[in-house]
């Protein structure tokens, strides 16, 4: 049997760090948050949402073109955690399992996220997580019952992460050869690198 899987990137945050909308900040032919949409459309994922925030009407206009589910996070503001709330309610109800991903990383190839998904495909684990060096990287994949975890987190405990301790012997590492799992990118330091790799 095939399994379904939803993708689901965040790219609802405030960029703080960057000062400016990261989401919209030009990369190769067009921005970041498009790169790592097209980079999950072109992956072996059944459907892509995009939960949207800070800027929303800038951002829904810039991708509503695109095969996504976009999703609107009116609580963006309070963190991370509300965002992956909103994308894991969304998903189709015949998905079997859902991968997670953040807005920052544009770097993680179609490719790598083919990786995850055939290992997380032959693994009995629920829980698949790219990981380099001994490091955690994106996306992750969890299998359709943790829905009900990552919904009845708060702020208090930790957010999506605190599962990889509570349920650390139902997780499958991924091992791949490329920090690109890992280059988010928060400010414009990140930027620079990011776009000098992107020319080489």
């Amino acid at each position: 049997m095939t399994l379904k899987i939803s993708g689901i990137i965040l790219a609802a945050g405030l960029s703080t760090r960057m000062g400016e909308p990261k989401q919209l900040l030009p990369f190769g032919d067009s921005t970041i948050l498009e790169t790592g949409l097209d980079n999950l459309l072109g992956s072996g994922l059944d459907e892509v949402l995009v939960v949207i925030g800070h800027e929303a009407e800038k951002i829904r206009a810039r991708i509503q073109h695109k095969p996504v589910k976009i999703v609107f996070n009116p609580d963006y503001q309070v963190g991370m955690l509300t965002s992956a709330q909103c994308g894991v309610r969304a998903i189709s109800a015949s998905a079997d399992a859902f991968a997670l991903t953040l807005v920052d990383l544009p770097m993680i190839t179609s490719d790598l996220v083919d990786l995850v998904i055939d290992a997380y495909t032959q693994t009995e684990h629920g829980i698949a997580v790219p990981s380099y060096n001994y490091r955690r990287g994106h996306p992750v994949i969890f299998d359709r019952r943790y829905v009900a975890d990552i919904l009845a987190l708060d702020g208090e405990n930790g957010g999506v992460r605190s599962l990889y301790r509570k349920y650390a012997d139902d997780i499958h590492y991924v091992t791949v050869d490329t920090d690109r799992i890992l280059r988010d990118i928060d400010d414009r330091g990140d930027y620079e690198e990011a776009l000098a790799e992107m020319k080489k």
